[in-house]
């Protein structure tokens, strides 16, 4: 979704860097609600930086919603479309109690919202115009507090190109952010904020968010979407659930059991608190449904118990390598396979230049059927059969070529957290 103000300059040096070109069928794209905006040229160079990706996962039989995550992204002002667990006792109790009892309109929102928090980053990156700075925005959610540091749950793709991360608490002091973990494929990265540079910001209490079980969540709740819309500083919609356990494909993401909602989610609110009558937050506000794009009040949220276990591993563990080849691939069908005289399997849209596959001499247009002895039927498969390799282990892919020539290679496995970096 493109912001109004952005002006014919930009979108001709959006569409020149655009690397990935996104599959949309049914005319449904998921854009990622954040605000970046490209701020000035440097240095320039006649090539651009390629940002890589595991695997663009899609519906079996071809209906995919993938819109591009690539680099312009992050640069410039265009947005693109696990289980139930419960806080650690450890949890610092926060310096306002939230109620578990239901609230009033005004009320969950004047409790809630110092536990929701403005995300700015400063990005550079390379790019056919050369070296470029940018900008971004979005939000996040205090879901942990310490003696000596303050927890922040936000999207990975708000962070994502980031060189310098800031969060701005009570709407004025800008404190520096420390990414210490995110989930590329979950979609959650995690922050941190130092006590000692809160109190230097003049800041000695926090809020922490209450989280609540998102699995009793059903259609027609009342709910509120808080965060930084636009970028321009904390604002609250209303709204309620209108379907739960939705799934959304997004260009290396797939979303599962999403929360749906009317609740206006725009531009900023990435990162930002679903919030019930109750005053928990029942899920991460992250992208936005554009049907042919006229639809409205079509926004999803991650879940709170899919998000809780991945946010607290990640704030004591860090970032889990995540093994991968280095390509965009997709679902070829039995019906396909058929229509078109194609084996089963997962074609490879894309191979990242200079990345493993590539080095290995996969080709787009490869369909992939075995890895390592596995048999591989779609990306389900073969991301299970990936997730068992190590980093720096030599992988056998068998590849149908051409739709009848069968080709051996020999893949390094890399990690796909560098390629998403």
């Amino acid at each position: 979704m493109l912001e109004d103000d952005k002006n014919t300059m930009n979108e001709n040096i959006e569409e020149s860097i655009n690397e990935t070109t996104p599959i949309i069928e049914e005319d449904k794209c998921y854009y990622y609600e954040q605000v970046k905006r490209a701020e000035k040229k440097k240095q320039y160079r006649p090539w651009a930086k390629y940002i890589a990706t595991c695997l663009i996962i899609s519906i079996a039989g071809g209906a995919s919603f993938g819109v591009g995550l690539g680099w312009s992204q992050n640069y410039f002002s265009k947005a693109l479309p696990s289980d139930t667990v419960t806080a650690p006792e450890n949890y610092a109790p926060s310096a306002k109690a939230i109620s578990s009892t239901t609230m009033s309109k005004k009320d969950v929102i004047k409790t809630v919202m110092p536990s929701v928090v403005s995300i700015s980053t400063k990005i550079q990156g390379e790019s056919i115009w050369g070296m470029v700075e940018g900008s971004g925005a979005g939000s996040g959610i205090i879901f942990y507090e310490d003696d000596e540091k303050v927890g922040i749950v936000t999207n990975n793709h708000v962070i994502k190109d980031a060189a310098e991360v800031f969060t701005l608490f009570d709407e004025e002091k800008e404190v520096k952010a420390k990414i210490v973990g995110r989930d590329t494929d979950a979609e959650i990265a995690v922050l941190t904020v130092s006590k000692e540079d809160l109190k230097k910001a003049g800041i000695e209490q926090v809020t922490v968010a209450k989280f609540g079980n998102s699995d009793k969540v059903e259609i027609g709740d009342d709910v509120y979407a808080i965060g930084n819309a636009l970028g321009e500083g904390m604002s609250a919609t209303d709204g309620m659930i209108s379907a739960i356990n939705k799934e959304v494909t997004v260009q290396g993401s797939t979303l599962k059991n999403v929360l749906q909602t009317n609740a206006a989610i725009n531009q900023g609110n990435s990162g930002g608190a679903l919030v019930n009558v109750n005053g928990e937050v029942i899920g991460i506000n992250t992208a936005k449904s554009i049907s042919g794009g006229t639809a409205e009040g079509i926004g999803y949220a991650i879940p709170s118990n899919n998000i809780k276990e991945i946010a607290e591993t990640l704030l004591t563990e860090g970032t889990a390598p995540k093994p991968g080849m280095g390509i965009y691939v997709r679902n070829v069908s039995g019906e396909v396979a058929n229509l078109y005289r194609l084996p089963v399997g997962v074609m490879v849209e894309q191979v990242i230049p200079d990345r493993n596959a590539e080095k290995a001499g996969m080709q787009s247009g490869d369909i992939i059927v075995e890895l390592n002895g596995k048999k591989v039927m779609d990306t389900d498969d073969l991301t299970e059969i990936l997730k068992q390799l190590e980093i720096g282990e030599t992988a056998e892919v068998y590849v149908v070529r051409n739709g009848d020539t069968s080709v051996k290679l020999d893949v390094v496995i890399g990690d796909m957290n560098e390629y998403d970096e």
